[in-house]
């Protein structure tokens, strides 16, 4: 069990899978060895933190991996992964997350990171270090872990990358939780094979930004985060209380009831607030 990889990505194209099991993969060497629990929702089944669900026509996997606390260094507070793969009259919609969220030990961010892929051509990528404190009051945490970090170069960078396009979401709620350095990106490519194909991009672009982003959301927790005193506790819990509700329920309740119908997607939707 212990080498296995605690995440994994079977759906998606070869380039990125690559990119989400080395970034899934990164996690594991810098937080340490942990164990998996996991969870059977829309069964009888229930174990803990992998969600299986059937839709009435066709078979949706929503897998759920959330790494125990009394495993991990005490800065993180959870890992959460998941994917679904869902054949739409649009094309086949392929959707990866990796979410880390930090303990109150720590005031440094919590890691976003979707990749969205509908069809072989188009990409959206959301990847995010979600700031847990109001950049404009606290201009010393602004500088700490967005100013002096790599993030806009990052974003930057991958701006220039072909067939990029800035994408906003529908959700203003959602967009108010991002930071000024999130990279929320369409990505067209080519259907044909060459430089400027899907893959390509994701192996030449997307993939060094997201390594890039993941890497310093490490970097954050292990070396740059502050502890939390206690006069800052509430404010952090209160906004981190906001992000896995309100969040969470904003992200996925645009989206996931159009996909699955209302009642699956509450149940998912709770799930993941309650954090069972």
């Amino acid at each position: 069990m212990e080498d296995e990889q605690w995440m994994t990505f079977p759906f998606l194209s070869g380039s990125g899978k690559r990119l989400m099991d080395e970034c899934a993969g990164s996690v594991t060497l810098r937080s340490g060895t942990f164990m998996i629990v996991k969870r059977w929702i829309g069964m009888c089944l229930k174990m803990k933190r992998c969600c299986k669900i059937l839709d009435l026509h066709q078979p949706i996997e929503l897998q759920e991996y959330m790494v125990g606390p009394f495993s991990l260094p005490m800065d993180i507070d959870f890992v959460f992964g998941s994917w679904l793969h869902c054949a739409l009259p649009s094309g086949v919609l392929d959707v990866a997350t990796l979410i880390g969220m930090n303990s109150l030990e720590t005031d440094a961010p919590h890691l976003l990171f979707e990749f969205i892929q509908l069809g072989p051509n188009s990409l959206v990528v959301f990847l995010d270090l979600l700031p847990r404190k109001n950049l404009v009051f606290d201009g010393e945490y602004l500088k700490r872990f967005y100013e002096d970090t790599a993030l806009e170069s990052i974003r930057q960078e991958l701006q220039k990358s072909p067939g990029a396009q800035r994408y906003d979401p529908p959700t203003l709620y959602f967009r108010c939780l991002l930071s000024p350095t999130c990279i929320m990106y369409k990505v067209e490519g080519s259907s044909e094979q060459g430089q400027n194909s899907l893959d390509q991009i994701i192996e030449n672009s997307v993939s060094p930004a997201a390594k890039g982003v993941v890497n310093i959301w490490l970097e954050s927790v292990f070396k740059l985060g502050k502890k939390v005193h206690d006069a800052d506790a509430e404010i952090l819990l209160g906004l981190d209380t906001v992000i896995k509700t309100k969040g969470v329920e904003a992200d996925l309740s645009a989206n996931m009831p159009r996909l699955f119908g209302q009642e699956l997607a509450d149940r998912v939707v709770q799930a993941i607030q309650r954090g069972e």
